[in-house]
């Protein structure tokens, strides 16, 4: 049966596995085919997401502090010399997203979230961009943005700045790394169902309103940021590079 999604052979890495966006990506990812390294913080919770999982993929789990970004290449060759495997994609669903008035701003504010959004995906970057992590078959990296690097809000700011930079960092990378086969894109959700914005908006009930306002075709399970995820991993996309895909439901029109 053709199947242009087809991950068969190939071992991904998702970051930020262990709820969200990240849980339901390395799930999609794994029916169909892939192989899967889940990592996060919690190891717990990479555990809830492998019950999940396809069980006829191999998944396996690996924690890891993104926020120890000088650690991250030698950490994603060692990965590959344990599962014996270069990796075929990377999809970097962690993330740190904090509301924060510019007045209260510090430094250590910022690099709280500058760390997991923006260092570690060019921590990731350089790692795959080494010979024996990228392999000579390529690699698509797929950045997890938001709709937030594209329209601020107020207390924001930081956050709103660092999805942004995902998106230059994609395009920049994109032509570096374009002759060691390796494509790397972005995917802007708006609001997604996640249990963390289902808390959030029973805390904020006049959100709703707003939401339902401004993402005129509702939320946006988060299985379908894993289908576009999958999508930009598989070699259907092998001709598409340092681009946004913007998945909204309508937010930003």
């Amino acid at each position: 049966m053709f199947n242009p999604l087809d991950l068969s052979g190939k071992l991904i890495l998702v970051t930020g596995a262990s709820s969200g966006i990240g849980r339901a990506t390395a799930i999609t990812l794994s029916r169909l085919g892939a192989s899967v390294i889940l990592s996060g913080r919690r190891e717990e919770e990479l555990r809830v997401t492998l019950e999940m999982a396809d069980k006829a993929s191999r998944i396996y789990i690996d924690p890891f502090d993104l926020s120890d970004t000088d650690a991250i290449p030698s950490w994603m060759n060692r990965l590959c010399m344990k599962y014996d495997s270069s990796l075929q994609g990377i999809v970097h669903a962690a993330g740190f997203g904090v509301t924060f008035p510019i007045r209260a701003s510090n430094r250590k504010k910022i690099d709280e979230v500058m760390s997991v959004n923006v260092y570690a995906s060019i921590g990731l970057l350089h790692g795959i961009s080494m010979k024996a992590i990228g392999g000579e078959n390529g690699c698509s990296v797929v950045f997890i943005s938001s709709v937030a690097g594209f329209a601020g809000a107020a207390g924001k700011t930081v956050y709103c700045g660092s999805k942004a930079a995902l998106h230059i960092i994609a395009k920049s990378a994109a032509i570096e790394l374009a002759l060691k086969r390796i494509r790397v894109n972005c995917i802007a959700p708006g609001w997604v169902d996640t249990p963390m914005l289902q808390k959030a908006l029973c805390e904020l009930p006049e959100g709703v309103k707003d939401l339902q306002n401004r993402q005129v075709l509702g939320l946006i399970p988060p299985e379908e940021v894993g289908i576009a995820a999958a999508y930009l991993i598989s070699d259907a996309a092998r001709h598409i590079t340092g681009t946004t895909l913007v998945l909204d439901g309508g937010y930003t029109c």
